[in-house]
């Protein structure tokens, strides 16, 4: 059986490394791409995910990221980088039409990430209104959260992904519609795919 504390004790040196390195990289290019959503790199630039398509569903990605780096290194650099992602995902709030089942990326990892860590109330609100878009998806006949928005009878095995979000909410505020929710999805996942 794989044991994963001796692992990582006998590659210690390597992580180490390997972390000093991540961190030195990316304390660069939070500061350099604070504002805008990074997406792909053209001679060391990156371009503005936010510009092309806000609704897009990796945009929660570089703030998650950027919140794991400030909690394992308590540098401002990320933190305040992260802040701005999320700042800049109200935009998708705003376009409303775009948003579908991978609002659980966009906003767990960034708003709830921050909340937990830094207690924002505002970021506590991001996450439970992505929670309330995520639960209006909900199929009521077919019990599952349809995945986007030209089919209200689709789903995919993706969505799973997002129903931390659900379980998160129902915790968080006390209501139990959110809970009820994700399990029926997953419920029906499991039938299903």
């Amino acid at each position: 059986m794989f044991d994963l504390k001796n692992a990582a004790e006998k590659d210690r040196d390597f992580i180490e490394k390997t972390w000093k390195k991540l961190d030195e990289k990316l304390c660069v290019i939070a500061e350099r791409s604070r504002d805008k959503i990074p997406y792909t790199s053209i001679n060391g630039t990156h371009t503005d995910h936010a510009e092309k398509n806000i609704c897009w569903w990796t945009n929660g990605f570089w703030g998650g990221l950027m919140w794991l780096m400030y909690y394992g290194t308590k540098k401002d650099v990320y933190k305040l980088s992260a802040e701005r992602n999320e700042e800049i995902l109200d935009k998708a709030f705003e376009s409303f039409y775009g948003l579908h089942h991978d609002v659980g990326f966009m906003w767990h990892l960034t708003a709830g990430v921050n909340y937990r860590i830094t207690g924002n109330e505002a970021s506590k609100k991001r996450a439970i209104y992505a929670a309330n878009q995520l639960s209006s998806r909900f199929n009521i006949k077919g019990n599952f959260i349809r995945a986007w928005n030209v089919d209200p009878c689709v789903t995919i095995i993706d969505s799973m992904m997002n129903i931390p979000l659900l379980y998160w909410a129902s915790r968080e505020i006390g209501d139990a519609r959110y809970k009820h929710i994700a399990t029926a999805h997953a419920d029906t996942t499991i039938q299903n795919h």
